[in-house]
């Protein structure tokens, strides 16, 4: 994969993490990647799926950092007292030291006490492991496994992990044909000209690009001189996006690997525009990335944002676009693609589902156009818009940030 720079500026500077590995990303237990330096490289889905927002915005970040965020809502020691972690937290090293061996220090255990966000309380087995290159011997870092001894809702997450395995997969089969199908449909293209369009407004400068997927917002934006931030939770969408971009436009994108629905590091009111255009209704909390993308946006400026409506109907939607590539003759040429991502409907569908069916009354807040256009204009957004998209199936919401 080509570099990515992680943070921007006003978020911090961290190095670019690897490609992840596909047993690693879908393990079943919770676990945390480390480098040789301590640094958090990366963390599974089972992972994301139980802390949440908890470790939101901690990838790339130090074992000191991660630490300190967790110390808050972690019973017990966070890092194991005799492992390489709290070995380098002690060193206070920046650059691998060889007094850690590995052999010497081996499986170091300890236990935690953790209220999840959205789990409850769970009882968890730590155990950091020393990450070895095998042509070497040489340690590379620490895989941290956080198994599950007792949870609250364990079945709840057990669900979610679940979801969280089949998106990811979801996303990862899109990412391959997302950008051979989708340029080709009239009706997505009007969607991405009406985000280009609204970011292209006089005083936006920097833009926030929220589950940017392959770039389809983000790199028209940088061709015309935009800084753009794109974040993504897919190593896919990102890679994809990456390779797109030209030279000259890397320098006006930064790309960031991550969860939006907290950004811990991004100053409030950095940011002259935000677009999330089909990104939200993905998230577990798709609120929580709004109330980010207010923060972040300077008063006056400009949120973009299309979500599927309560009438959404993948069925109709797939049979328009499989008769728009007809009419182009492209249907044979483009067989696979439109394979896959027939494939993909019925899980984006589920997820679809999944959030427009939750009970306000139980505490679990659904999600369409619908519901964010009163989010929105509940928060003294201006000039707000509600534009059809997708035929009917999805709506555009725009307005400025009061003040």
């Amino acid at each position: 994969m080509s570099s990515i720079n992680l943070l921007p500026p006003q978020f911090s500077t961290l190095a670019a993490a690897p490609s992840p590995d596909r047993a690693f990303v879908y393990a079943p237990s919770p676990m945390l990647l480390f480098d040789a330096t301590g640094r958090l490289m990366d963390l599974n889905v089972a992972c994301r799926e139980l802390m949440g927002v908890d470790i939101a915005g901690c990838k790339g970040r130090s074992c000191a950092y991660v630490t300190a965020r967790l110390a808050a809502v972690v019973e017990g020691d966070v890092l194991p007292t005799s492992g390489m972690l709290r070995k380098r937290l002690t060193l206070g090293a920046a650059t691998r030291d060889t007094t850690l061996d590995a052999v010497t220090l081996g499986v170091a255990v300890a236990r935690w006490r953790y209220r999840s966000p959205r789990f409850g309380w769970a009882t968890l087995h730590v155990a950091e492991l020393p990450r070895l290159d095998v042509a070497t011997g040489e340690c590379t870092g620490s895989l941290v496994n956080l198994e599950v001894l007792t949870l609250e809702h364990l079945e709840a997450f057990q669900a979610a992990r679940e979801r969280g395995w089949a998106q990811g997969v979801m996303w990862e089969v899109y990412a391959s044909s997302y950008d051979r199908i989708l340029p080709e449909l009239s009706f997505y293209q009007d969607v991405v000209e009406r985000h280009r369009a609204a970011m292209m407004a006089p005083g936006i400068e920097r833009v926030l690009d929220l589950g940017a997927g392959t770039g389809n917002v983000t790199i028209p934006l940088a061709r015309a001189g935009k800084q753009v931030t794109a974040i993504d939770l897919n190593h896919a969408m990102l890679d994809r996006l990456s390779s797109k971009l030209a030279p000259a436009e890397r320098a006006r994108v930064t790309l960031v690997e991550d969860t939006a629905e907290r950004l811990p590091h991004a100053e409030s009111a950095s940011f002259d525009g935000v677009t999330a255009m089909l990104a939200l209704f993905a998230m577990e909390e798709p609120a929580s990335a709004v109330r980010e993308a207010e923060r972040i946006l300077r008063p006056g400026g400009t949120l973009i944002v299309t979500e599927p409506k309560r009438c959404f109907n993948v069925t109709a939607l797939m049979a328009e676009a499989e008769r728009l590539l007809d009419d182009k003759g492209l249907l044979s040429r483009l067989h696979g693609d439109w394979v896959r991502i027939q494939r993909v409907a019925p899980h984006i569908k589920s997820t679809i589902d999944h959030v427009q069916a939750r009970d306000p009354e139980n505490g679990d807040a659904r999600w369409d156009a619908e519901t964010l256009l009163e989010w929105v204009r509940d928060r003294g957004f201006r000039k707000l818009r509600f534009e059809d998209a997708h035929l009917g199936n999805c709506a555009t919401i725009s307005g400025l940030k009061p003040g």
